[in-house]
């Protein structure tokens, strides 16, 4: 054999895949990990059909409420009633479909200084209060088979008290913090979407006058100082260096849409002189019906076996769960087909087809899946944030020790579910199961638990730097300097386990092509064709 250059490179790249193979090839080790970011949930909304599903579950049918009736206030303990993935009562029930707010001012009317009783306050005065749901477990029945069969978490929460915007900004990067922590505004966050030009034009090519509203530590608001839609600060994968050494895809239905976290971001999105996002980084953005891609982009590299190490999966309107008029219901089965083309194979793929326990994302190059929930829609929970960070002297925490410290105003949010999928998490597993260990530091987890378990995975940079500027993940009671406990780390034994697939109603291949397999026109779109939460 004549080597060139060119082989040479080759040869160079399949050894350093294979040492990066050999290197995490090992127990609670993984090759890759994918986060698969669903909309607008908490548990007692998905999972509230069978509030004893699993041993230990944390789940409630109702909760204290303050509405309207006749023209008297009452504060009164309010069953939840069925409501599928749009919002709509059952057939022949009266009552509207809904969506219910969950802006940041309405995250703290629902919030109602810890009392947990506002989740019906744009009801209130109707008598009703349809925010007290939960889905019909048939309509959810994967996500109830992913949790039985691998890891379900208690005590998961959204980082921070607001919509999806920024929630996705989280579970990105860490933080809506408009610029890194010493500078200028350091401690402004986004507390709301985008206005009136978010499905059209966002993020940094935004040439408009509406943006994002910024709020202070304080809860002033940031006003004037802060108009962009487009601000520089450190991801899990990127600083303002590039990139941080380890493959990356962000898998998306549409662009533009704030939805999409690194359109928002400097060091990602290099704005183009006809006003899209390019540069190095940007290739990473892998676009639904863009070039090689089909409608779900992401099961197209999972059959190509082109996954990469970190992998955002958003889902499509269609099938995310966001309640509203364009959901088919189909989210839990998109979930559930990823599941299954990660640990069962795919037909017709050369690199990873079916396989019993050994399809090559399963048991050859370890996954982690993540399923979450952005935001908690305004659904009723029943479970107190794990702490709630106010700048007031009569509410300081370990947050204000320093005056204004990171966070602080802004974080936590409701409980979001989370289910984990991987070869080393057991079945029946759930995390914080009662009626012990309940909400303690290692079985309490919220956005930044993702970003840190994932940093630790690949030995990258913390975001910021250390030491303290790391706490934008797992906020300031936690993961300092001087706390060894891994995030995450209770899903992952030594143990590998079997695969089980999960029943779906749709294969994958409905997602690749989802007009064809729905029999209507479909253009791709974000998760959500509403109000943009």
């Amino acid at each position: 054999m004549k080597f060139t250059a060119s082989t040479s490179l080759l040869l160079l790249t399949i050894l350093a895949t294979t040492f990066a193979v050999a290197q995490c090839n090992q127990p609670g080790k993984f090759c890759h990990i994918i986060i698969v970011i669903q909309e607008n949930r908490t548990p007692d909304d998905v999972f509230g059909a069978d509030l004893t599903f699993e041993n230990g579950v944390d789940l409630a049918g109702g909760g204290y409420g303050i509405y309207v009736q006749n023209g008297q206030t009452y504060h009164e303990y309010i069953q939840n009633t069925p409501r599928d993935l749009n919002g709509c009562p059952p057939p022949g029930t009266l009552g509207p479909c809904v969506d219910p707010d969950h802006g940041q001012g309405g995250w703290v009317t629902d919030y109602d200084s810890g009392n947990m009783d506002g989740f019906c306050h744009e009801y209130a005065a109707s008598g009703q209060c349809p925010s007290y749901s939960y889905i019909p477990q048939t309509s959810v029945q994967p996500y109830f088979d992913i949790a039985t069969n691998y890891g379900f978490a208690n005590y998961f929460f959204q980082t921070n008290e607001g919509p999806s915007f920024e929630a996705h900004q989280f579970l990105f990067s860490g933080t809506s913090t408009g610029v890194s922590p010493g500078q200028q505004y350091s401690q402004y966050f986004v507390s709301q979407n985008p206005g009136k030009d978010k499905y059209g034009n966002v993020g940094c090519p935004y040439t408009g006058s509406s943006f994002p509203v910024w709020v202070y530590t304080d809860e002033s608001n940031a006003g004037a100082l802060l108009q962009s839609e487009c601000y520089p600060h450190d991801t899990l994968v990127t600083n303002s260096s590039g990139d941080k050494g380890v493959s990356w895809g962000y898998y998306t239905p549409s662009l533009p849409a704030i939805w999409n976290a690194p359109e928002a971001l400097s060091e990602v999105c290099v704005v183009q002189p006809n006003g899209s996002c390019g540069g190095p980084e940007w290739t990473h953005v892998h676009v639904a019906d863009e070039g090689l891609y089909s409608d779900a982009p992401i099961f197209d590299d999972l059959k190509n076996c082109n996954l990469p190490a970190i992998s955002w999966v958003i889902p499509d309107k269609r099938y995310s769960d966001h309640a509203g008029e364009d959901n088919t219901g189909l989210g839990p089965s998109f979930v559930g087909d990823i599941v299954d083309a990660v640990g069962g194979g795919m037909s017709g793929s050369t690199c990873n087809p079916p396989s019993t326990n050994n399809a090559l994302y399963w048991k050859q190059q370890p996954t982690a899946i993540f399923i979450v929930w952005d935001d908690w829609g305004g659904w009723f929970d029943h479970v107190q944030p794990w702490a709630v960070y106010k700048q007031e002297s009569s509410q300081k925490t370990i947050c204000t020790v320093a005056p204004n410290d990171w966070g602080c105003g802004y974080v936590s949010g409701f409980r979001v579910p989370l289910l984990v999928v991987s070869p080393y998490t057991q079945a029946h597993y759930v995390s914080g199961a009662l009626p012990s260990p309940g909400m303690d530091l290692k079985h309490t987890h919220d956005f930044g638990s993702i970003l840190a378990f994932t940093e630790q995975n690949f030995n990258l940079p913390f975001i910021d730097g250390p030491p303290r500027r790391r706490l934008r993940r797992l906020q300031c009671a936690r993961l300092g300097p001087a706390t060894k406990q891994r995030p995450l780390s209770d899903f992952f034994g030594s143990t590998a386990y079997n695969f089980t697939s999960i029943n779906t109603s749709e294969p994958y291949t409905c997602f690749q092509n989802f007009g064809s397999c729905t029999g209507t026109t479909y253009v791709p779109g974000g998760p959500d064709s509403g109000d943009g939460d």
